[in-house]
C-alpha cells in the first residue's frame, strides 16, 4: 500500500481523496431513505432558494464525462402543465400494455403529482 491508499470500510483501496467512513454512511442512508412523492400539499410553494440549490445538485449529478447533457426546464403555466399530464397518461396506457400481465400493477401508478405539485420541472437532454 503507497502513502497514497488506505483501506475503506467499504471499498477495498480508496485513496486520500475518499469520502471518510462517516460520509460515505451519510450517502448510503440518503439513498436507502429515498422517498417517491405520491400526495402534495394542495397550494404549496417551494422558495426560490430551495429551488436553486435543488438545480445545482441536480446539475452536479454523475454522468458520462461530465458533460451535463441535460436541461431543466422549469414549468409555470398551468396550461401547459395540463397538456404534459395528458400526454404523461396517454404514455402511461401505451406502456402498460407493452407490459402485458404486469399492466394492471403499473396503471396503479399515479401521474396526478404533475397537476399537484408545488414546481414541475422536465429534464431534457440539450440537443
Amino acid at each position: 500500500m503507497t502513502a497514497k491508499t488506505r483501506r475503506g470500510s467499504y471499498d477495498g483501496l480508496v485513496d486520500d481523496h475518499a469520502f471518510s467512513t462517516p460520509e460515505r454512511q451519510a450517502i448510503y442512508r440518503v439513498i436507502a431513505e429515498r422517498r417517491d412523492m405520491r400526495r402534495f400539499v394542495p397550494n404549496s410553494k417551494v422558495s426560490e432558494d430551495v429551488l436553486a440549490r435543488l438545480l445545482q445538485a441536480a446539475h452536479a449529478a454523475p454522468n458520462v464525462g461530465l458533460m451535463q447533457p441535460w436541461r431543466f426546464i422549469r414549468i409555470t403555466d398551468d396550461e401547459l402543465r395540463k397538456r404534459i399530464h395528458a400526454l404523461v397518461d396517454e404514455e402511461r396506457l401505451l406502456t402498460a400494455h407493452a407490459l402485458g400481465p404486469r399492466a394492471q400493477e403499473f396503471l396503479a401508478l399515479k401521474v396526478e403529482g404533475i397537476l399537484d405539485c408545488a414546481e414541475l420541472l422536465v429534464v431534457a437532454l440539450s440537443d
